[in-house]
C-alpha cells in the first residue's frame, strides 16, 4: 500500500515538473499578452514583458459573457468601427527581431466569429491581430469569409511572402483557439485547437518579410479598413515559433500570465484548465 502511494506521488511530482517546464517555455520569447478579460472600463492591459501602451477605439468594443467553460468576460468587436490598438513603436522597443534572428513569430488567440464580410473593404478576410500599413506591411492572423483560419506575412510594399488559409476551419458562432507561425525558409503554418497538424500552410517564397515597420498592432482591425465581427480573448504573441505542446499550454492557461516586479512573468496555476 505504501509503495503504491509512493509511486503515485512520484508520478505526480514528475508530472508537475514537466508542466512547470512547459510553463517556462511559453514565457520564453513572449512579446505581448492581452487577456482582454477586464470585464469593464475603457482600457485593457498588456501583461507581456514590454507592458505596451494600449488604446481602444472611440466607440469601444463591448464586454460580454464568453459563454465558454473557461473564458469569462471577453471583448466583442462589431466589424465596423471597434478595435484595440497596441502602441509599440511609440515606446522605442526593438520589436522586429522576430525576423532578424530567424527565430520566427507566433500569434495565438481565442476567437468566436459572429459574421464575416461585415466591412466594405472588398477583400475576403478580416484580421484577428494585425500589424502594418502604408509601405510597412508586416503580418496578420486572419479569418476569411469562407470561415477559414489563416495568416499572412508580407513584404513592406504589401506583396505576400506566405499567406495560407483553410476553408471552414473557423466555424461561425464557435470558439476556436487559432495560432499562426512564420519562420524564414519555412513559411506560415496555421493551427486550430492545439491539433498537431496545421489546417493550412504555405512556403516562404523567398521575397523576405518586412523588417522596417513601426506601425502599431491592432486587434480586429486593419488600418486601411478591414474590420472583424467576432468575440476575442487571450491574445498572445511570441518572437519565435512555439511548438504544439506550448500552444496547448497557452490554450489552457486562461488569464494566467502576469508581470511581476522586475518584468518577471509568473503563471497563476489555479487558472490553468486541463482538458
Amino acid at each position: 500500500m505504501r509503495q503504491a502511494i509512493f509511486f503515485t506521488l512520484l508520478i505526480a511530482v514528475f508530472s508537475a515538473a514537466a508542466f512547470l517546464t512547459f510553463a517556462a517555455d511559453i514565457e520564453d520569447g513572449l512579446w505581448m499578452y492581452l487577456p482582454l478579460n477586464e470585464g469593464a472600463g475603457n482600457s485593457v492591459a498588456d501583461h507581456g514583458p514590454h507592458n505596451f501602451d494600449t488604446e481602444l477605439s472611440k466607440s469601444p468594443p463591448k464586454w460580454v459573457d464568453a459563454k465558454h467553460d473557461d473564458l469569462k468576460q471577453v471583448m466583442e468587436f462589431d466589424g465596423k468601427e471597434t478595435f484595440v490598438m497596441i502602441d509599440m513603436a511609440g515606446q522605442n522597443k526593438d520589436i522586429d527581431s522576430h525576423f532578424d534572428d530567424k527565430k520566427g513569430i507566433t500569434i495565438c488567440a481565442w476567437v468566436k466569429v459572429l459574421k464575416v464580410g461585415t466591412d466594405a473593404h472588398g477583400q475576403t478576410r478580416q484580421p484577428i491581430v494585425m500589424k502594418g500599413a502604408g509601405g510597412q506591411w508586416e503580418f496578420s492572423l486572419y479569418i476569411y469569409d469562407d470561415f477559414g483560419a489563416g495568416m499572412s506575412v508580407w513584404t513592406c510594399p504589401g506583396s505576400g511572402v506566405s499567406e495560407p488559409h483553410g476553408a471552414g476551419t473557423a466555424p461561425g458562432g464557435e470558439w476556436i483557439h487559432q495560432c499562426g507561425t512564420f519562420l524564414l525558409d519555412e513559411g506560415v503554418r496555421v493551427y486550430v485547437n492545439g491539433e498537431e497538424d496545421p489546417v493550412a500552410q504555405a512556403p516562404d517564397n523567398g521575397n523576405g518579410p518586412c523588417e522596417a515597420g513601426n506601425r502599431p498592432v491592432f486587434i480586429a482591425h486593419r488600418e486601411d479598413g478591414q474590420w472583424l465581427n467576432a468575440v476575442i480573448a487571450e491574445v498572445y504573441m511570441w518572437d519565435r515559433v512555439i511548438d504544439i505542446d506550448e500552444m496547448n499550454l497557452a490554450m489552457k492557461t486562461i488569464g494566467g500570465l502576469a508581470v511581476q516586479p522586475g518584468g518577471k512573468l509568473t503563471t497563476t496555476w489555479g487558472n490553468v484548465k486541463r482538458r
